[in-house]
Parts: structure tokens; C-alpha cells; sequence
């Protein structure tokens, strides 16, 4: 018993020195005092963002520098006539798009289409009266329309349709006359950007688009493509006997340039003809029954074509139906077509010029 204790003891001794031996150890060293660690802590840096410009468009060229103010208002369509006692035109050059079609007996009329009124030049000309099938075009484009006179067809249909109009034989005050050529006064008519922009506030016309509108053209913002189906550096689009196109490609400038049977198409300031796109639509072109002046019908429902750019061109379709429907263009497979950017000349002829329009 007394030697339990005993060794007990001494197990309790030993203890207690142990416990102060670690005590000492963890205390100091030397006499001196272990230093707190410090932690640095490094604020998270903040890297700017810059948000990239925004591109403002040309809503028929896709060209960017476009006047935001100019976005949503309503495009202008000017008729321009083509007998040779008009050639050079006053403006030809300056529009955004040309639409050309027959008008009556094989000649030609064009449609100059700018996005806006105060991108019309100093002088545009010589103007002639409408057809039916133009009025069809301005109303789906819900387009400002300026013309000189109309057919008997187009009366009723501007008499029948809301289509905001600028009529020389109606508001002359609009309009003026070149005499220098010694040319009949049918060939003499133009318009100006004051003209119009005046006719448009005085006539209280709406001058943004209507609701619900949608973009006329899409386009490749990014970069020109190659188009699918084949190279194109000359194209030859005949609407008649008398009126024959040869567009030839300058891959430089990366345009197609005009001539008219046989000669530079050119306007009255000497610069040719020239557009980075060309659309060659197909339709039904027939006479009208008993109309004296050999005028016709253009269906504008739906069809196939061709579109031509960048030395390059490939099959299309193109849709309108109603008046009051925007004609649209469109991939093979349905999708909508994206044009490359730049000036657009879209030809509706008879599909049965179609054998005589050549691709090289």
C-alpha cells in the first residue's frame, strides 16, 4: 500500500515538472516574444469596359455614317424616264436604289429610291408619269411617291389607295423645267431636295415610316461574301428589243458599271452608271387588252431570280402579293437575303427575256 503511494507520488511530480517544461518551451525562447503574423489583403483590380460605338446604317445601303436623326423616317421614290431625248439624266447616280421596269411598248422607266428626303441632289430628272405597278412598289415600301402625270390605271389606284404623292401635273409648283436640250417639254420636268422637303411640310405628310414597318433590305455588315453559285464579271439584263443592259465588273472599285445598248450609261455631271449590287427578277409581263399605248400588267406576286455581287452571283426567290406588301428577296431555301453592302439595281423583266440575260 505504502508503495502505491509512494510511486503515485512521484508519477504526480513528474508530472507536474513535465507540464511546466512545456510551459516554459511555448513561453519564450531566448526571452523573446513570438510576432503576430500580418495578412495582406489586395483589393480585386477593376478593369474598364468600353462599349463599342454604334454603327448607324443606311437603311437601303447598309453603308454605316448614316444620320441617326434620318433613322425611321419614310424612303422617297422619284419616276425617271429613259427615251434617249431624256439621256443624261439629272441624278441618275445619286439614289440609294434604281428599279427599272418596262412602262409601255418595250421602253423603260426607273425608280430612284432614297432613304430619305434630304438625300435627294440639287436636280433629278427628266420625270415622267407613273404606272400602276410602281404605285404597288411605293405603297409597300410605304414610300413618299414623286412623279409627273399617271396613267389611267394608276389614277384610279392613287384615287383608291392612300398613297402620299407628289404630282407635277397636280403641284407644279414643285417642279421645273429645263429647256436648254431643244427637246419636247415631256423630256424637260425635274424636281429638287428643296422642292420635295417643301411639298412634304406643306402637304402635312407623315414622314416616319408606319408602324409595324420592316426593314426593305438586310446586308452583310461584316465583310463582302462571294455568292454560291458561280463568278460573274459581266451580266447582260435586256428588258426589250430597244433597251439592253451590259453591267461590267471592276474588281478594283468592286462595282459593276452600266452600258446601254452598247454605250456607257452615264448622267449629266459625266459619271457612269454603277452599283455593288444587281437583282434581275422574273414575272409575268402582259399587254393590257385593247390598250392603245401598248401598256401592260406586271405581276408582282412572286418569282425567281438572280442576285449579282462581288464578281459573283447566285439563284434567288422574291416575294410582294398585295399592294400594300413590301417586296422581299430571299435565299433558295427560303431564308431572307442579305445583300452586300453598297447601291442596289433591281430589274423586273418578262420571264421570257430570261434566255437572253447572260452571266460570264
Amino acid at each position: 500500500m505504502a508503495n502505491f503511494k509512494k510511486t503515485r507520488f512521484k508519477k504526480t511530480i513528474s508530472l507536474i515538472l513535465a507540464v511546466t517544461s512545456v510551459v516554459t518551451l511555448f513561453s519564450g525562447c531566448g526571452g523573446k516574444k513570438e510576432e503576430p503574423t500580418t495578412t495582406t489583403t489586395t483589393e480585386p483590380t477593376t478593369v474598364a469596359t468600353t462599349k463599342p460605338p454604334v454603327v448607324h446604317r443606311n437603311p437601303l445601303t447598309g453603308k454605316p455614317g448614316y444620320n441617326e436623326k434620318l433613322l425611321g423616317n419614310r424612303p422617297v421614290m422619284v419616276v425617271v424616264e429613259n427615251l434617249s431625248q431624256a439621256r443624261p439624266q439629272w441624278g441618275l447616280t445619286s439614289s440609294d436604289i434604281v428599279f427599272e421596269m418596262v412602262a409601255e411598248g418595250g421602253i423603260t422607266r426607273m425608280i430612284l429610291m432614297y432613304a430619305d428626303a434630304s438625300l435627294l441632289p440639287d436636280k433629278v430628272g427628266p420625270i415622267r408619269s407613273t404606272r400602276h405597278y410602281f404605285l404597288d412598289l411605293a405603297e409597300g415600301y410605304d414610300a413618299i411617291f414623286t412623279h409627273f402625270g399617271q396613267s389611267s390605271y394608276a389614277k384610279k389606284q392613287l384615287a383608291n389607295h392612300d398613297i402620299d404623292n407628289i404630282n407635277g401635273y397636280v403641284d407644279g409648283s414643285y417642279f421645273s423645267r429645263d429647256k436648254s436640250r431643244n427637246v419636247d417639254s415631256e423630256h424637260t420636268a425635274y424636281t429638287t431636295k428643296d422642292f420635295v422637303l417643301k411639298a412634304i411640310e406643306n402637304k402635312e405628310y407623315r414622314t416616319t415610316l408606319k408602324e409595324g414597318y420592316d426593314d426593305a433590305f438586310k446586308f452583310n455588315t461584316d465583310e463582302n461574301k462571294v455568292l454560291s453559285d458561280g463568278s460573274c464579271v459581266k451580266a447582260t439584263v435586256s428588258f426589250s428589243s430597244g433597251f439592253t443592259y451590259t453591267y461590267t465588273y471592276d474588281k478594283q472599285e468592286n462595282v459593276y458599271y452600266s452600258a446601254l445598248n452598247g454605250n456607257d450609261f452615264m448622267d449629266s455631271n459625266g459619271t457612269q452608271q454603277n452599283f455593288e449590287n444587281l437583282v434581275i427578277l422574273y414575272t409575268d409581263i402582259s399587254d393590257i387588252p385593247n390598250d392603245a399605248k401598248n401598256r401592260v400588267n406586271i405581276d408582282l406576286d412572286e418569282g425567281e431570280g438572280t442576285y449579282i455581287s462581288n464578281g459573283s452571283y447566285c439563284e434567288i426567290k422574291w416575294k410582294k402579293g398585295d399592294s400594300t406588301d413590301m417586296l422581299k428577296l430571299y435565299d433558295t431555301e427560303g431564308e431572307e437575303l442579305k445583300l452586300n453592302i453598297g447601291r442596289t439595281y433591281i430589274a423586273i423583266c418578262d420571264e421570257s427575256r430570261e434566255e437572253k440575260n447572260t452571266i460570264e
